[in-house]
């Protein structure tokens, strides 16, 4: 996902997962993820994005740290943003929100 375009082109919502590989509270984070994904994989897609390999997609949205979430709706527009660790249900909560 280099194109930061594709997000704008949705079919339905999408949950943004910014990690890096250095980051230990992201390790902790991304089992979390992958169960929202199992749990919420009828609703949105979920995708991790490694900051230091997409620098320019990490910059668009404003990154400053990670992890953070992003939840986009069905029209690329953020719905919500999380910076730090959050529970699987605090997630979940969020997406069943959407619109």
């Amino acid at each position: 996902m280099n194109d930061s375009n594709t997000l704008k082109e949705l079919e339905r919502p999408v949950l943004l997962q910014f990690t890096a590989t250095w980051c230990g509270p992201c390790r902790i984070l991304s089992p979390i993820i992958d169960k929202v994904a199992q749990a919420a994989n009828e609703v949105v897609d979920v995708r991790r994005i490694d900051i230091d390999q997409e620098q320019q997609l990490a910059s668009d949205f404003l990154i400053r740290g990670v992890p953070t979430l992003v939840l986009l709706d069905k029209n690329g527009d953020i719905y919500w943003r999380h910076t730090g660790l959050l529970s699987e249900k605090e997630i979940l909560r969020q997406i069943a929100g959407l619109p």
